[in-house]
């Protein structure tokens, strides 16, 4: 999946913590990946690729006579290492399919186990199914909102949020940004590219 965007002041992403690579290349202006507790300006034509499960922070610093550009790619690589955890499983399920139900039970017998060895096992990991995928449906709503691919009156179904469930708010308290202004930073270019993931 990959999104390009632009923006003509500063703004800034949040918390992203995907299950898959990412690759951040700069096109235009200035912008600045924070991850590790460290910032470091990222120059047009460089490119950063960040680890799965490695959290970052994002700021496009653009202005009306210079605009901050650049693209993310999430890439599909090859399946998790022996030593990736439960959750790191589950993570890349609930991000690829994030309209299932994805609940104890419902993993548990698909890895033909009890839900209730199944939350164990994820508390000894240090996470809680209703967090990981709560953290993986707003990544996927991300993305695909600034795609442009999924009507904004959509986007909550699509991503299997809870119908009752205040999903505008569990956005910008995550990302710091609006659903409307992740849309509004995909620039037209984005929204013709073809999607390698899902």
């Amino acid at each position: 999946m990959r999104v390009h965007l632009q923006s003509h002041s500063h703004v800034s992403l949040h918390r992203l913590f995907l299950a898959f690579p990412l690759t951040v290349a700069p096109t235009q202006g200035r912008s600045v990946i924070r991850r590790r507790g460290h910032e470091r300006l990222l120059v047009p034509g460089q490119e950063v690729t960040i680890e799965p499960f490695e959290a970052i922070d994002m700021y496009l610093d653009g202005s009306g006579a210079q605009p901050s550009a650049c693209t993310f790619e999430i890439r599909r690589g090859m399946p998790g290492a022996p030593q990736d955890g439960l959750h790191h499983r589950i993570s890349r399920r609930v991000f690829l399919q994030p309209q299932y139900a994805w609940s104890a039970g419902f993993i548990a017998e698909r890895l033909g186990m009890p839900a209730a060895q199944l939350r164990r096992l994820l508390f000894s990991q240090g996470t809680a199914l209703t967090d990981l995928c709560r953290t993986q449906r707003l990544m996927r709503l991300l993305f695909e909102a600034m795609t442009g691919d999924v009507a904004m009156a959509d986007l909550k179904r699509f991503v299997g949020w809870p119908p009752a469930g205040d999903v505008e708010s569990a956005f910008y308290d995550r990302f710091g940004v609006s659903l409307q202004m992740a849309r509004r930073l995909a620039s037209r270019p984005a929204r013709e590219l073809r999607r390698s993931i899902a």
